[in-house]
């Protein structure tokens, strides 16, 4: 007997958080392929300081920023089709960073708590597929 091992791409998960992000594709057949990882250089909040801590909010707000334009970048050789997982305290941001040609692939935007390879687990958890 011969299996069939076509398999055909469902869509594409990318989670994102401050701290990292990961993209895969997901295959008719439950096989998950990881295209993409990368991890940012955003600073911890700052906790204590005085003056010093207004400045070092800016100079995070910033760099999250750029990390946000980073995988903007990233997401420029994707095709449609995408999945989004990120906390909603980023995903305004996050989308206002986004050129509109990377906005017009993103399909579905639904709530992570991670943005490794455990986002991707457990977003395909939450659709339920």
């Amino acid at each position: 007997m011969r299996l069939d091992t076509h398999r055909v791409k469902q869509y594409s998960i990318l989670v994102v958080d401050y701290n990292d992000c990961c993209f895969a594709d997901i295959y008719s057949d439950g096989e998950v392929d990881i295209r993409f990882k990368a991890h940012s250089e955003v600073p911890k909040k700052h906790k204590k300081g005085g003056q010093s801590a207004a400045r070092f909010g800016r100079i995070r707000d910033s760099e999250i920023t750029k990390w946000f334009k980073r995988i903007d970048y990233y997401l420029k050789e994707v095709p449609p089709n995408i999945h989004l997982g990120i906390s909603f305290v980023y995903q305004k941001r996050f989308l206002k960073t986004l050129s509109t040609e990377n906005k017009d692939k993103i399909t579905k935007i639904t709530k992570t708590e991670y943005a490794d390879i455990t986002g991707i687990y457990q977003y395909i958890n939450k659709m339920g597929v």
